[in-house]
């Protein structure tokens, strides 16, 4: 088979995949071989070359693209507004966040009653602010 009849019959498959799942709940087989067909994929470049939200740093390579919505049935609804470019840690950390913020919306006060509590015992220093002053002392 020539590298044209098999991109034809992949680009045939994808098709058929995607009209299998058009207003279905897609269970996490179907979400991760939606995210590998070429309209994912061309959906996902127009987010490359953000940076992150959060941290406001260079999104990595391997960035998530999070789905605001987290209805299953919009699973495959691609709307640029419906879509957040994130580092990977941020997003982790923004869905186990979000099953307590949506609950509560105190808990970010609560976070951040810890977190400025940390600054100001630690002088805004982090754990590697701390090594760095360790191995000046060991020269």
């Amino acid at each position: 088979m020539t590298r044209k009849e098999l991109k034809e019959k992949k680009l045939k498959e994808e098709k058929k995949f995607l009209e299998s799942i058009k207003g279905k709940y897609l269970n996490q087989n179907e979400k991760s071989k939606f995210r590998t067909t070429s309209v994912w994929k061309e959906f996902r470049k127009r987010f490359v070359s953000r940076t992150d939200p959060v941290t406001l740093k260079k999104l990595p390579k391997r960035f998530n693209l999070h789905h605001m919505c987290l209805n299953p049935l919009e699973y495959q609804n691609l709307k640029m507004d419906l879509f957040e470019a994130l580092s990977p840690a941020v997003h982790d950390n923004l869905h186990w966040l979000y099953g307590y913020y949506r609950k509560d919306k105190d808990v970010l006060k609560r976070i951040k009653k810890l977190l400025d509590r940390m600054v100001e015992i630690n002088d805004g220093k982090d754990i590697c602010d701390y090594r760095k002053e360790v191995k000046k002392g060991e020269k």
